[in-house]
């Protein structure tokens, strides 16, 4: 399963749906006139009724370390807190990966814009599911990548800058305790 949590809209990726039925699926949490608790709660539920198919790993986009305007950092770093936290207590394996190996695992370069990714994932996973926002497309790269570095790809990657994105990761082992 991927995360890429944003404050309005938060991605989420998965091989296996709710019940557990595989296929590559991803959806868009909107939370864009929520704030505070109701927005967190808002996110919390999403990723709880997202992760009863039991994945192994959650794969969550790093936080971006730009700069933003007013509270924004600090609301996006305690959503990433909250969320990762409800994880651990849950049980739930999960690894930062950074948004530059996501993009250079989409679309082959660690500048892309969200557009540019967009694009490219559209091109590449477009035949296994609908990719409807920039939020969907990051979190199915991001997908994409995990199964990569575990050796299921979703798709046939040959281009060796993608490759070497999958690679720069330290993917935990699976199995046994978190």
């Amino acid at each position: 399963m991927s995360i890429d949590l944003a404050l309005r809209a938060t991605g989420l990726g998965w091989t296996h749906n709710h019940r557990g039925e595989l296929g590559v699926g991803v959806n868009t949490i909107w939370t864009d006139r929520l704030t505070g608790h109701d927005r967190i709660h808002h996110v919390l539920a999403s990723i709880a009724a997202a992760v009863k198919c039991g994945p192994d790993l959650v794969a969550i986009e790093s936080l971006f370390a730009g700069k933003g305007k007013g509270g924004t950092p600090l609301r996006l770093a305690e959503l990433h807190g909250v969320a990762t936290h409800w994880l651990w207590t849950k049980g739930v394996r999960y690894q930062y990966v950074e948004p530059q190996q996501i993009k250079i695992y989409a679309a082959g370069n660690g500048n892309a814009t969200k557009r540019d990714v967009q694009a490219a994932v559209t091109a590449e996973y477009g035949h296994l599911t609908h990719v409807g926002s920039e939020h969907e497309a990051d979190a199915l790269a991001l997908l994409g990548l995990a199964a990569h570095g575990y050796g299921v790809p979703l798709t046939t990657v040959l281009n060796p800058k993608r490759t070497r994105a999958v690679g720069a990761v330290q993917w935990p082992a699976l199995g046994g305790a978190r």
